[in-house]
């Protein structure tokens, strides 16, 4: 057993190697962008979207990168000001019978949040009228 032992603590040693992050923080970008208005509304208005212009989504972000986005939460007097990460399930409106779900998707210039609905997309198409999403942007 104790052979064992001597066998097993230099294993462990030489097991180890370094690995090197191939990310450069340099390049990575941070944004702040704000919702407006809905871009479009299906006619029965189950789906919408909000466009926005991001030009630093440039072709190398599409091939290489990447585009990760956090919804701001307002401070409030229980709790500070933080980011959640976005997209996410709005089960706000679940409560009200109607099932709200978002999604990110990005393409060179722009990043676009699709709402899709039971029933209608405003309601949280105007909750989210006003408030900041942090784009970090990965190259």
């Amino acid at each position: 057993m104790k052979n064992l032992l001597y066998l097993f603590i230099p294993l462990l040693f030489f097991s180890c190697i370094n690995v090197e992050s191939e990310v450069d923080v340099d390049e990575d970008e941070v944004i702040i962008v704000e919702f407006g208005d809905l871009t479009s509304l299906s006619d029965d208005k189950q789906y919408g979207n909000f466009q926005i212009k991001v030009p630093e989504i440039d072709s190398n972000v599409m091939q290489n990168g990447a585009v990760l986005a956090y919804i701001e939460r307002a401070a409030t007097d229980e709790r500070p000001q933080r980011w959640s990460q976005f997209p996410q399930y709005n089960l706000v409106w679940k409560e009200i019978g109607d099932t709200t779900f978002s999604y990110l998707s990005y393409g060179e210039g722009f990043i676009r949040i699709s709402l899709q609905s039971e029933t209608s997309v405003e309601g949280v198409a105007e909750t989210f009228k006003g408030l900041k999403l942090k784009l970090v942007i990965l190259d």
